[in-house]
C-alpha cells in the first residue's frame, strides 16, 4: 500500500510520497505562496512523512526536542571554551544507540527496553548536524528558531544517510525556497534523479544480485579478493546513488543539497579521497573535529607540528570509525584510514622538508599520478572490506 512504512529511498511508497510533495510545493508556489511560507510548508511535509511513514515517529520528534533543548541550554548557560562537553551532551542519544547495538540484556533487566528508545531513523546525521550548528552559532547572539532547526535536522531526502549540510547554508535556501524552484534547478534534478536511479537500483542491485550473493566463502584468497573489490563497487554505487537521489529531490523543491561523491577512485592520496568520497562527512570531520583538536594540541604546545597533525588526523578517523558503530570492524576500518592519512601526511612533510619527492624521486609526474591512484584504490578497497564486517 502507498501508506506502508518506508524509509527514504527504500520503497515505492517513499517515491510516491516525495512525488506528491514536489507537486504540492510547486502548486503552493504558483497559487498560495502568500498564504503559507516555504519554511512552514516544509515543516508540515516533513512532519506528515514522519507520522505516516516512519516506524517510530515520536522517537524522532523526541530526539529533535532533546537536541533543540540542549542547543538552547548550552548557548544560554554554558560559557566554557571547551567544546567536548557540549559535543558529548548532544551526542548522548547516538552514543547510547551505538552502545546498545552491541550489548545484550537479560529479560529481568529493567534496561531491556532501552535500546528501542534510541533506534531512531537518521539519529547519527541529526546529531552531527546539531553539533555543527552549535559550534558555528555558539558565539552568535539570538535564539535559533525551532521550525528552522526542525527542517534542518530532519530534511527528509537527507534524513537517513546524508549528505551532511550546514545550518546557515540550508536556512538560506529555505528562506529563498520558492524563488529557488527554477526550471534550471528542476532540469538538474531530473539529471540527478536518473543517475541516482541508475546507480542505486540498477548497478548496485546488479552487483549485489549477480555477484555478491553468489560468492561462496571457502576461506580462500580468491574469495576474499573477489568480495573485497565487488563490495567496494557495490557500496559506491549504492551510497553515491542514494546521495544523487537526495540531491535530486532537493533540486525539485529548491534546496541545494551538497555534492557527496566526485570520482573518488581517481584520488591520488587519502586527503583527496575524502574530498571525493562522502565529501560532506569529510568536511564535517575536518571542520568540527580535526581543526579544533589540532588547535588544542598547538595551544598546549604538545610535540612538534607534524606530531600534532598526525595525532589529530588519526583521532579524527578513529572517531569516524566509532561514529559508524562500536563494532570492531567499523573501528578498525576508521583507524586504518587514519593510518593512511598519517603516512601520507608524513610523506608530504618529508618531501617539503627535503625539497624533493622522497619516494618517487624524479619519476615522470604522469606515472606518479597513475601509481598513486592504483595504490590508493587498493588501500581503500582493503579498508572498506574491513568495514563490511566480512573479514572478521
Amino acid at each position: 500500500m502507498w501508506f506502508d512504512k518506508a524509509l527514504p529511498f527504500s520503497a515505492p511508497a517513499f517515491f510516491l510520497f516525495m512525488g506528491m510533495a514536489i507537486v504540492l510545493f510547486h502548486l503552493v508556489k504558483r497559487f498560495g505562496s502568500q498564504l503559507i511560507s516555504y519554511r512552514i510548508l516544509l515543516s508540515i511535509v516533513t512532519l506528515v512523512f514522519a507520522l505516516v511513514y516512519l516506524p517510530k515517529p515520536f522517537h524522532l520528534i523526541g530526539l529533535i526536542l532533546y537536541l533543540y533543548a540542549c542547543l538552547g541550554g548550552l548557548r544560554k548557560w554554558y560559557e566554557g571554551q571547551n567544546i567536548i562537553f557540549p559535543m558529548l551532551l548532544l551526542a548522548l542519544p547516538m552514543l547510547f544507540m551505538k552502545y546498545f547495538s552491541i550489548v545484550s540484556f537479560t529479560d529481568d533487566n529493567w534496561w531491556k527496553n532501552t535500546p528501542g528508545i534510541f533506534q531512531i531513523t537518521g539519529i547519527s546525521y541529526m546529531v552531527f548536524r546539531a553539533i555543527g550548528l552549535y559550534i558555528d552559532e555558539r558565539s552568535k547572539p539570538g535564539k535559533i528558531n525551532f521550525i528552522d532547526f526542525f527542517n534542518f535536522a530532519s530534511f527528509v531526502p537527507t534524513l537517513l544517510i546524508g549528505p551532511l549540510d550546514r545550518f546557515h547554508r540550508f536556512t538560506n535556501d529555505v528562506k529563498n525556497g520558492y524563488q529557488n524552484m527554477t526550471s534550471a534547478l528542476t532540469y538538474q534534478g531530473w539529471n540527478n534523479l536518473l543517475m541516482g536511479l541508475l546507480y542505486k537500483f540498477i548497478l548496485a542491485e546488479a552487483i549485489h544480485r549477480l555477484v555478491l550473493v553468489h560468492l561462496i566463502d571457502d576461506g580462500s584468497l580468491v574469495y576474499h579478493m573477489s568480495y573485497m573489490y565487488t563490495y567496494l563497487l557495490y557500496l559506491y554505487f549504492d551510497f553515491a546513488g542514494y546521495s544523487l537521489l537526495a540531491i535530486a529531490f532537493g533540486n525539485f523543491i529548491g534546496i541545494h543539497v551538497p555534492i557527496n561523491f566526485d570520482k573518488p577512485f581517481l584520488a591520488v592520496n587519502p586527503k583527496e579521497f575524502w574530498k571525493k568520497w562522502h565529501k560532506s562527512l569529510g568536511d564535517w570531520l575536518n571542520d568540527y573535529f580535526f581543526k579544533p583538536l589540532f588547535m588544542h594540541f598547538t595551544k598546549k604546545k604538545w610535540g612538534t607540528s607534524i606530531r600534532r597533525q598526525n595525532s589529530a588526523l588519526f583521532l579524527t578517523f578513529a572517531l569516524m570509525g566509532f561514529w559508524n558503530g562500536f563494532e570492531l570492524h567499523y573501528i578498525i576500518s576508521g583507524m586504518l584510514f587514519g593510518v593512511y592519512s598519517v603516512i601520507h601526511n608524513y610523506y608530504f612533510y618529508q618531501c617539503k622538508k627535503q625539497k624533493r619527492d622522497v619516494v618517487f624521486g624524479k619519476l615522470n609526474e604522469r606515472w606518479i599520478r597513475i601509481i598513486s591512484i592504483v595504490i590508493m584504490f587498493h588501500a581503500v578497497a582493503f579498508a572498506i572490506y574491513i568495514f563490511s564486517g566480512k573479514l572478521f
